[in-house]
């Protein structure tokens, strides 16, 4: 007769028998992959790029020196790290709006300068603007005294965007996310220069303390104020060759040229979005907070190009003239779009054909708070400062050369 029933002692020795010669084959197999990601979640930790933007800036607030946050993996959550720093800083001058915006810095705010945070980066539509204004009108971020706002003409475009991005939660936190980074790494190809990075705790160039791959190998992240430093070799080769070149790919005057991208048609008006801008600044205003908008720059040749387009013509113009006018009847105070030739300079004040340099932005800024009201907090500011910062500085592009002694630090 068979045997119906086994009893779990017989059970469990005959499991074990057959279970662990299979599990040291599957951990022997998969021993190699575990190494492999282990080591990599190391370096990764290593260079800077896993840790949590928390980490980041509180690393970069304790610094007695300049530092710089740039990974090169996880890289392009600005939204994330930036709405941490703006938790942490609680600053009184507040300045957001997407990467056109982020060569504004603290030194421009002499004596406020730990009173000022550059949120560059956070926003890439009018959708995001709404969302931003929902966050802080219910104060689940500090309120600042003064916000400025810096707003591209795409966003006032139909079909420009169509969600924002600010409730994302972190890649870091995520396996999913990890296993994207170590894609990446494995894509381009990264490993030597991920742990070279590993051993690179100054940035080259500037030689600031340096958190994450980028930060450590170009010389490029945000800085503790949250402005942010171009890779060491563009100044280099600006140095060496003192002359205005694109760096966007592909260039911004082929973009408005060829209507491609954010230039892309048809260019028309969405009022929805004009709507959503307006409503958002007026309910921040409405909150307390001085609200200044922005037009960011465009250099010499793009803003030329601009005017001479047909086709981008009424979308160009609205941006250009209709729309300040409707900001100033919301009694938000503007600063219109500019070139260089405005402020009698050049395009060599530009990274490219719409990212002004810090010396350019330098010039805006004063502007903007000499126009300012009487009562505004922004009349605190010394301009003196600033105005001897922007006569002194060493080149176009930037205050400071880098590799220069007095590099690491404004006074």
């Amino acid at each position: 007769m068979f045997r119906l029933f086994i009893s779990n002692s017989e059970m469990s020795t005959s499991d074990r028998t057959v279970l662990w010669p299979f599990l040291r084959r599957i951990l022997t197999f998969l021993f190699p992959f575990i190494l492999i990601g282990l080591t990599m979640e190391f370096a990764l930790w290593k260079t800077g790029d896993a840790w949590s933007p928390r980490s980041a800036l509180i690393h970069q607030q304790q610094s007695t020196t300049e530092s710089i946050y740039g990974p090169r993996f996880f890289s392009d959550q600005f939204n994330i790290f930036k709405l941490s720093g703006i938790r942490y800083r609680q600053p009184s001058i507040l300045s957001i709006g997407s990467s056109r915006v982020m060569q504004i810095r603290d030194m421009m705010f002499h004596p406020l300068e730990k009173e000022f945070y550059n949120g560059g980066g956070i926003l890439r539509n009018a959708f995001d603007l709404h969302t931003f204004a929902d966050i802080l009108t219910r104060e689940e971020l500090p309120l600042p005294k003064v916000l400025i706002v810096g707003i591209d003409p795409w966003w006032l475009r139909t079909h420009y965007g169509k969600a924002t991005w600010l409730n994302d939660s972190d890649g870091r936190s995520s396996f999913a996310g990890h296993i994207e980074a170590f894609r990446q790494i494995l894509k381009k190809g990264a490993f030597q220069q991920v742990f070279t990075a590993t051993s690179s705790f100054k940035s080259p160039g500037f030689g600031y303390d340096a958190i994450g791959t980028y930060a450590r190998i170009e010389g490029t992240g945000f800085r503790k104020d949250g402005s942010s430093l171009y890779p060491s070799k563009v100044f280099r080769e600006f140095v060496e060759s003192p002359v205005y070149v694109d760096r966007e790919s592909p260039a911004i005057i082929d973009r408005i040229r060829k209507t491609k991208r954010e230039f892309s048609l048809p260019a028309t008006i969405d009022e929805h979005r004009v709507r959503l801008i307006i409503e958002a600044l007026s309910r921040i205003k409405n909150k307390g907070v001085e609200v200044y908008a922005f037009m960011p720059p465009f250099s010499e040749e793009a803003f030329e190009a601009l005017e001479d387009s047909q086709a981008l013509h009424q979308w160009w113009n609205y941006y250009k003239h209709k729309f300040p006018k409707i900001l100033e009847k919301h009694d938000i105070f503007i600063t219109p779009v500019s070139n260089p030739a405005q402020f009698e300079l050049d395009d060599r004040y530009m990274f490219d054909g719409w990212h002004p340099s810090e010396v350019y932005m330098g010039h805006l800024v004063k502007r903007m708070i000499e126009k300012s009201p009487d009562s505004s907090y922004l009349k605190n500011v010394r301009l003196k400062n600033l105005t001897l910062s922007i006569k002194n500085a060493a080149i176009p592009l930037a205050f400071k050369r880098p590799d220069s002694p007095t590099a690491a630090g404004l006074n």
